[in-house]
């Protein structure tokens, strides 16, 4: 059955390797720009959830090696079966946008960009914040390859935060920053509009 498909953790753990991997290399390239490092606090019920994730996944891969694995529900059921397929689904894709913020995204990171009066180009020209969706694709697409509620229920608080991490994150860059404000006029925070952009353009 699915649930003891040892392939299916191997991919988690291959995606989180990635996804680390990545983080390494974004915290590098971003540096120290961040202009309060009390920010970082609201992305302690990501390191949470990473935690627990992976952890859970290292757990059903040894339940697998030793056979004493258990299906925790019948994944007979098609529903159980299309989540698991949506949740492998978000997860490669939070790999394949933080891949290309990170080594193909000239205007990354934007506040860093603008300061430099760089052109900005790219996703950072129709939204202000790719990596919500990063976070969004790889913390819901463990939930439900993992089929785990307090997961889901994690994954919403750490959403919840996240919003108000990029909305304090602004304001900051707005006040050091005065051509920070005309890009919160010209762009949306989550959702691209480019009607909108055609024109401010």
């Amino acid at each position: 059955m699915l649930t003891d498909n040892y392939y299916l953790y191997i991919f988690l753990i291959i995606i989180w390797v990635i996804y680390i991997l990545n983080s390494i290399y974004q915290n590098y390239r971003m540096k120290k720009f961040f202009p309060n490092q009390k920010l970082e606090l609201l992305t302690i019920p990501f390191y949470i959830f990473f935690v627990l994730s992976f952890s859970s996944t290292i757990g059903r891969i040894i339940n697998i090696a030793n056979d004493n694995s258990a299906s925790y529900y019948n994944f007979n059921q098609f529903w159980l079966i299309l989540l698991i397929i949506i949740g492998m689904i978000l997860c490669f894709a939070s790999i394949v946008i933080f891949t290309y913020a990170n080594f193909f995204e000239k205007s990354f990171p934007s506040c860093i960009t603008i300061k430099n009066n760089e052109p900005l180009n790219g996703l950072y020209k129709y939204i202000r914040h790719p990596s919500y969706y990063i976070f969004f694709s790889v913390t819901f697409g463990n939930a439900l390859c993992l089929l785990s509620t307090p997961l889901f229920l994690l994954a919403c608080i750490n959403h919840v935060c996240l919003y108000y991490y990029y909305m304090i994150e602004e304001k900051q860059f707005e006040k050091t920053n005065a051509d920070y404000k005309d890009y919160l006029r010209n762009s949306n925070r989550f959702l691209p509009n480019f009607l909108k952009h055609t024109i401010h353009a």
